[in-house]
């Protein structure tokens, strides 16, 4: 039966993968910040920093762990910035 109870469920589900994708969309229309510049000019540097970025067209889910909180962002360039 298509009922509120199951409109409501299929909603959820649609949406525990739904909300990536609408996320990562909404943060590449918007004007981006700072940290986001720095993190695409380091993905143009760093392979597995690319490599990250690129996979967030297919798996945007994985960019909540490190593009969109800074503190993460900058854990996770640490170990792959090369040192001078």
């Amino acid at each position: 039966m298509f009922d509120r109870d199951f409109m409501q469920a299929a909603f959820d589900r649609f949406w525990a993968g739904a909300r990536h994708a609408t996320r990562w969309t909404n943060a590449m229309l918007a004007p981006p910040p700072a940290r986001v510049l720095d993190l695409l000019g380091a993905a143009g540097r760093i392979p597995a920093v690319a490599h990250r970025f690129a996979n967030g067209f297919d798996d945007p889910a994985d960019l909540d762990q490190w593009f969109y909180d800074p503190d993460r962002a900058a854990a996770h360039l640490g170990p792959v910035t090369p040192r001078g």
